[in-house]
């Protein structure tokens, strides 16, 4: 008997099996193109229920973001919000990889902050950013270091986890 005798499956014709994989390979792309007109759709829709300046429709936002790129000014915001979470981003690295290995090397430390390390892991981030601003105000500093502070317990975790994992002869090099 053949694999596909035991396994219970037929191979192709194969003046078939290029269709299929053509059919297979187009399946993942044709649902997502089929989900986002769907939401595009429905969007419309929604537009049509409420007024335009509190729900604009796709149309609308279109052509502001066209608009926005054509002044110039879209990219400049992009840069400067891009530019935060790259900072953000590696405080919250070095924070979380020190505190992430530290945890992972020594037990003792690990039982004593893994409370700490669950409660931040669950604070929501929309709450961080809200305490950032109400403490530090309105500010890059603020923005970015909610940022971070909501990031770092991800990165602890996994470098907590990594640093367990570690091979002992491998630290000693």
């Amino acid at each position: 008997m053949t694999a596909s005798e035991t396994d219970g499956t037929r191979d192709a014709p194969p003046s078939m099996s290029g269709r299929r994989s053509l059919a297979t390979a187009l399946a993942p792309a044709l649902t997502v193109a089929v989900s986002l007109l769907g939401l595009c759709l429905l969007w419309n829709l929604a537009a049509g229920v409420w007024p335009s300046r509190a729900f604009p429709g796709p149309g609308q936002v279109w052509q502001v973001l066209l608009r926005e790129a054509a002044s110039g000014d879209l990219f400049y915001h992009l840069g400067v919000t891009l530019g935060r979470v790259a900072a953000a981003y590696i405080v919250a690295m070095i924070i979380g990889s020190v505190i992430g290995v530290l945890l992972g090397s020594y037990r003792r430390v690990d039982r004593f902050f893994n409370p700490w390390v669950i409660l931040f892991l669950n604070i929501p981030a929309l709450v961080v950013i809200v305490l950032g601003y109400i403490w530090f105000g309105l500010n890059e500093a603020a923005a970015i270091g909610a940022v971070a502070v909501n990031k770092i317990p991800n990165v602890v975790v996994t470098m907590r986890e990594g640093a367990r994992t570690l091979d002992p002869s491998y630290a000693e090099m």
